[in-house]
């Protein structure tokens, strides 16, 4: 039987609910029957604020999705003592699950700078992606390079268990919620709750951790 399995990655610096309700939003819209989530350990196209080590970020992923068994946290990134990039966790996936083809779950934002990444447009042949835009977000330039694909000619492909090859975008309008791990940082940094924005699990962590003075800098 075909599996259908969603890879999100991500510097999750912290964690929060817009976090959350992609990978929900993912496992219900496009009939996934699981999601991997992927915390960087070094970014490759991104600093780190230093707040938090590679290995509580990752916690923070396992708390929050600790009730889903659809989600599985994978270390992958996390183990390694350089930057991975996104080309080299896919083909990390492809040595695991050879006879799936991945969807690299993103934002619209993350999908517009995809030309930027490493060994890009190599991607094309090893995943589909799943792009998470709110509605009326202007399509990336290169989306025509990749080849369209409607959530509902996937979702009938899933429940049919045929599998889709590489190569294939879905443009999803999604509901996320209008929050920024930059936004939560700089809340916390003012000693301002983080109730609703981020899981209740690691909530007060995430306060004291960002909170200057509190949470122990990781160089």
């Amino acid at each position: 039987m075909n599996r259908s399995i969603g890879l999100f990655g991500g510097s999750f610096d912290p964690p929060h609910c817009g976090h959350e309700t992609l990978v929900r939003e993912a496992l219900k819209c496009l009939d996934l029957d699981e999601v991997w989530v992927i915390p960087a350990g070094l970014p490759v196209h991104r600093n780190l604020s230093g707040h938090a080590s590679a290995e509580l970020r990752m916690a923070w992923m396992e708390a929050m999705f600790s009730e889903n068994p659809n989600v599985q946290v994978k270390g992958w990134e996390v183990s390694q003592s350089e930057p991975v990039a996104a080309i080299q966790t896919i083909k990390t996936f492809r040595d695991v699950c050879p006879d799936v083809v991945p969807l690299w779950l993103c934002g619209a934002d993350s999908f517009a700078t995809m030309r930027q990444w490493v060994d890009y447009p190599e991607h094309h042949a090893l995943c589909n992606v799943a792009v998470f835009a709110r509605a009326g977000e202007a399509v990336a330039e290169h989306f025509m390079s990749w080849k369209p694909l409607s959530r509902e000619a996937w979702c009938s492909s899933q429940k049919k268990g045929q599998s889709v090859g590489p190569g294939h975008v879905i443009w999803l309008d999604a509901s996320l919620p209008d929050i920024s791990a930059s936004n939560i940082r700089d809340m916390a940094a003012h000693g301002k709750s983080l109730k609703g924005l981020v899981n209740s699990r690691i909530c007060k962590e995430i306060e004291s951790r960002y909170k200057p003075g509190t949470g122990e800098t990781i160089e």
